[in-house]
């Protein structure tokens, strides 16, 4: 892919996190937060639920970062982010 637009950076992460759910937790991206500093695109991505092995987490953010660039030629740093239910509670 040449030169994405944010939105065909959106569409292509949350097309790769619908396949992942580390601990039972659905992953979204927070589209306000992305942002793109040269070669990098920077996207929060938020839990409805924080896993109860974190590592699960980190790993799922991980394995979508490398499909992205293999397979759409992206270069993401997914950005980890406090889950809705904590925010909820607080």
């Amino acid at each position: 892919m040449n030169k994405p637009t944010e939105q065909q950076v959106i569409d292509a992460v949350s097309k790769h996190l619908k396949n992942q759910h580390p601990g039972g937790a659905e992953l979204k991206v927070l589209a306000r937060g992305i942002r793109h500093e040269q070669e990098w695109w920077y996207v929060p991505v938020r839990p409805n639920v924080q896993p109860a092995r974190r590592y699960e987490y980190y790993e799922a953010l991980a394995e979508v970062e490398n499909e992205l660039q293999k397979s759409e030629g992206i270069t993401v740093l997914l950005v980890p982010t406090v889950a809705e239910a904590e925010l909820e509670a607080a």
